[in-house]
């Protein structure tokens, strides 16, 4: 008996249908099948890596860029008071899935999630029709870049002043 394929490298190849909020070269970000939240949202690299103590820091970073600008957009589209941002990395910390993912949880005031006993939460159901219309709202387009259009800024220089007070502070240092 062969490993099981994983199912989020499933979704990455479109093997498997999900409810795509954004993607780019690096990451694909989905809606949750089993949401807390309506707008919970998973964002996943689209290289596998199993959990934070294998994730190149680039890749970690990225994700974090696109966490922010889907908790924008799900504070603005589904008028969330705030989001959750939550991820879980080995077996004893109950990572589900062996493929690195950041949850972003929609929260609202009185929205009956109990962050210190989430387990207990009762699971929103949802249906195909409701999560497109939440794929309408908080969908984010992503440009596509030419490679000579990629630069890497060069660090600014720094004026004398500057420089003086760097010395002297490691010369008192």
């Amino acid at each position: 008996m062969g490993e099981r394929p994983c199912i989020f490298c499933q979704i990455i190849n479109k093997q498997i249908p999900a409810k795509i909020v954004y993607e780019d070269e690096l990451v694909i970000a989905f809606l949750d099948i089993n949401p807390l939240a309506l707008g919970h949202t998973l964002i996943i690299p689209k290289k596998h890596v199993e959990n934070i103590f294998d994730i190149e820091e680039n890749d970690l970073q990225h994700i974090l860029v696109v966490a922010k600008k889907i908790s924008l957009k799900i504070k603005e589209k589904l008028q969330a008071d705030g989001v959750n941002i939550f991820q879980a990395s080995g077996k004893t910390a109950e990572q589900s899935i062996p493929h690195f993912h950041l949850h972003v949880i929609p929260r609202r005031k009185d929205d009956g999630i109990n962050w210190n006993q989430w387990w207990l939460t009762k699971i929103k159901k949802t249906n195909d029709k409701e999560l497109d219309e939440i794929v309408k709202l908080i969908k984010i387009e992503t440009e596509k870049k030419p490679e000579e259009e990629i630069k890497e800024e060069k660090p600014r220089e720094r004026t004398e002043e500057e420089t003086y007070w760097i010395r002297r502070e490691l010369e008192l240092g």
